[in-house]
């Protein structure tokens, strides 16, 4: 089987300004670079993330609901509470819980998040509609609700970019590409076909986990 690996390439943003000297003419000054989205940015815009391995406790950490694996659409809604959540996506993890691919999704700020776990043939950016380029050949697409833009807040988002797989675990690579309109989009990619996965949540922090069977 032949796998398809791509690494998101970062974007340089390149300015100069040369100014010259000749009898009768000036040279133009270039326009001012474009002030930043709403929006956090695109994939592609910022250097990728470093890998992260699981924090203490994620790798023996069980679905509380242990319900079964399958590879059918996972989702949860937002928690009840009196305040809104607010939070921000601040770092992915990937390592290996008893034999299975564990991704987690730690989150700054407050609230319950809600989640939709689901695979797609070509994933693709929120608004833009561009593809998202990671590695693999099967696509887990992760949406968390309730995020808030981290220039309404003092709350750090993690840069957008790609985390490794490492070399313990299928995951070929987690593409992290933002938010848009209070949901952050992830896809994380799998060497070989759909399997089977399950999806619980974790607090403080609060943390999505999605465990994936190799």
């Amino acid at each position: 089987m032949s796998f398809r690996h791509r690494r998101l390439a970062a974007a340089a943003a390149l300015t100069a300004a040369a100014s010259l000297t000749l009898a009768g003419c000036g040279a133009d000054t270039p326009d001012p670079a474009p002030s930043p989205s709403s929006e956090t940015a695109a994939a592609g815009s910022s250097p990728a993330a470093q890998a992260r391995a699981l924090a203490p406790g994620e790798a023996e950490a069980a679905d509380p609901s242990a319900r079964p694996a399958d590879s059918a659409p996972k989702s949860e809604e937002s928690g009840e509470s009196v305040d809104r959540a607010e939070l921000v996506v601040s770092e992915i993890r990937v390592g290996d819980h008893g034999g299975e691919d564990r991704v987690v999704f730690e989150l700054a700020g407050q609230g319950v998040p809600g989640y939709s776990v689901d695979y797609v043939d070509a994933p693709v950016q929120q608004g833009s509609g561009a593809p998202v380029e990671v590695g693999g050949d099967s696509f887990l697409q992760v949406t968390l609700s309730d995020q808030v833009l981290p220039t309404e807040t003092d709350l750090t988002e993690m840069p957008v970019g790609t985390v490794s797989g490492g070399e313990s675990t299928d995951v070929a690579g987690v593409a992290f590409t933002g938010q848009f309109e209070g949901q952050a989009r992830s896809v994380i990619g799998l060497e070989g076909a759909d399997r089977p996965f399950s999806t619980f949540l974790l607090q403080d922090p609060p943390r999505l986990v999605v465990d994936i069977e190799r």
